[in-house]
C-alpha cells in the first residue's frame, strides 16, 4: 500500500512514546504516593512534640496558640484523605464524580496502589481524585496527543465517531497505557489514508513528548518535597528525643539553651506543618 513504510514507522514512534508516557505517569503517581506516605510519618511527629508541649508546665501561652494552628493544618490534611476515602467507597458515584478522568482514576491509577488515586488527589490539592488526575495527565495535552482521531471513526466496539470521542474523554493516552490498549493499534482502525495517519502520528507523537516533560517536571517537585518533608521530620524526631532526655516537666526549670532550643524546635515544627499541605500549582 501507498506509504505503508512510512504509516509503519510512525506507529512504531507512536508505540515508543506511548510506552515513555506511561512509564512517566505511573512513576509520578508512584512518587505521590511514597509523598503521601512521609506526610503521614510527619504528621506522628508532629503530634509526638503536640504530647510533649501539653505536658509541659508552666509553658508560654504563645505555644498553645502555635499549637492550634499546627494542628489545624494537619487535621486539614487528615479530613481530606477522609473524605477522598469516604468518595472511594461510594464505588460507581465517585466514578461518576470523577468526570473526564473517571475511567482513569477508577482503574488506572487503583492498579498502581490502594493510596495512589489519593496521594495524586493530596499532591494537586483538589476535593476529586478525577479532576487530580486530569491535572496531572494533562487533559488539554491528551487531546491535542489524539488529533488524529478527529478525522475518522473509531472502531471501539462499532459505536463509530461518537464512541471514539466518548472514549477519547473518559481516558486518553495514560487511560490507554495504564489499561493496556494500544495506540497504535487504534490508530489502524482509523479510516484515513496513510499518509494522513503517518502525519497525524508524528503530531500524536510530539504532543506526547512534551507533556511527558511536564509530568516529569511535577515528578521532580514532588521527590523534593519527600526529601524535605522526610528530613524535617527525622530531625525533629531526634531534636524531640534530645530535649525529652533532660527529663524536665516544667518549662521554667529549663535553661536559656534549653528554652532556645525548644522555641526552634518549636518553629522547625510548624514548617512541618506547612510542607504537609503543599500542593502542585494549577
Amino acid at each position: 500500500m501507498l506509504n505503508s513504510d512510512y504509516r509503519d514507522a510512525a506507529a512504531r514512534d507512536l508505540e515508543k512514546a506511548d510506552a515513555a508516557y506511561g512509564a512517566a505517569f505511573k512513576k509520578a503517581a508512584m512518587d505521590m504516593e511514597r509523598l503521601h506516605n512521609s506526610r503521614l510519618t510527619a504528621i506522628r511527629t508532629i503530634q509526638h512534640m503536640e504530647r510533649y508541649i501539653v505536658a509541659l508546665a508552666n509553658r508560654p501561652r504563645d505555644f498553645d496558640r502555635q499549637l492550634g494552628e499546627i494542628r489545624l493544618r494537619y487535621v486539614r490534611f487528615q479530613d481530606t484523605c477522609r473524605q477522598l476515602r469516604e468518595a472511594e467507597q461510594r464505588g460507581q458515584e465517585t466514578a461518576v464524580g470523577f468526570g473526564m478522568a473517571g475511567a482513569l482514576g477508577g482503574a488506572g491509577v487503583a492498579a498502581l496502589g490502594p493510596t495512589a488515586a489519593m496521594s495524586v488527589a493530596m499532591t494537586f490539592g483538589t476535593a476529586s481524585t478525577g479532576t487530580a488526575i486530569a491535572s496531572l495527565s494533562g487533559a488539554a495535552a491528551t487531546n491535542a496527543a489524539l488529533a488524529w482521531l478527529g478525522g475518522g471513526a473509531l472502531a471501539a466496539g462499532g459505536g463509530g465517531v461518537l464512541a471514539g470521542q466518548t472514549f477519547l474523554a473518559l481516558a486518553g493516552p495514560v487511560g490507554w497505557v495504564i489499561s493496556g490498549v494500544s495506540l497504535a493499534g487504534c490508530l489502524l482502525a482509523v479510516n484515513l489514508s496513510n499518509q494522513e495517519i503517518a502525519r497525524r502520528t508524528e503530531e500524536s507523537v510530539a504532543a506526547i513528548k512534551k507533556e511527558m516533560e511536564r509530568i516529569k517536571e511535577i515528578d521532580a517537585q514532588v521527590l523534593c518535597w519527600n526529601k524535605e518533608t522526610k528530613a524535617l521530620s527525622n530531625a525533629i524526631m531526634n531534636r524531640l528525643s534530645h530535649i525529652r532526655a533532660n527529663r524536665k516537666r516544667d518549662y521554667t526549670a529549663f535553661t536559656d539553651d534549653e528554652m532556645n532550643e525548644l522555641v526552634s524546635l518549636f518553629n522547625s515544627t510548624e514548617v512541618l506543618s506547612r510542607k504537609i499541605g503543599e500542593t502542585m500549582k494549577q
